[in-house]
């Protein structure tokens, strides 16, 4: 029989305290592996509510603009705008829009009063309620709009008469 003393002279005791530093370490990087998954969870949470609180504060910044008739004939229909200022870009609605004359199309417009001319919008159907748009960065958070008549396809500068416009904000 051997003694204890001589056992851990042999190295089998040695064996022991090898195999026990080793479950430790599994045990030590199964629990840090669950703490950096929990991590991770609660990282995607928080992220989520980031998300959600970016969200509701532009709600606090977005703006709806009714944009007023120009023109007597086009009292009965209205525009309405809801615009972002932190994504430069918008939703336009109408309502009792006529169709318009035969080779024209009505088309939107952003003013910015930094700049030097209207930012084309785009192309409005009158049989559309409504349709998304965007500028590109202005240079005011609260730009002004209009509606003009233009021939079909638009164009690059307003030429037609202006339908409906709302100034921008000073």
């Amino acid at each position: 029989m051997i003694a204890r003393g001589d056992a851990f002279k042999s190295g089998r005791g040695m064996t022991w305290i090898f195999y026990a530093m080793a479950i430790c370490l599994l045990a030590l990087a199964v629990y840090q592996a669950q703490l950096v998954r929990d991590l991770h969870q609660q990282l995607s949470s928080a992220g989520a509510e980031v998300a959600t609180l970016k969200q509701s504060n532009a709600l606090v910044d977005l703006r709806l603009t009714i944009l007023e008739a120009k023109d007597v004939a086009y009292s009965s229909a209205k525009v309405v705008v809801a615009w972002d200022p932190h994504l430069f870009r918008g939703v336009i609605s109408q309502q009792n829009l006529p169709t318009p004359p035969e080779g024209h199309d009505y088309q939107l417009w952003v003013l910015d009063p930094k700049e030097e001319a209207p930012l084309n919008g785009g192309v409005i159907q009158a049989n559309v309620a409504s349709r998304g748009f965007s500028s590109g960065p202005l240079k005011t958070t609260g730009p002004g709009f209009a509606v003009s008549l233009e021939p079909s396809g638009g164009q690059s500068a307003p030429s037609g008469p202006i339908l409906f416009a709302v100034a921008p904000e000073q």
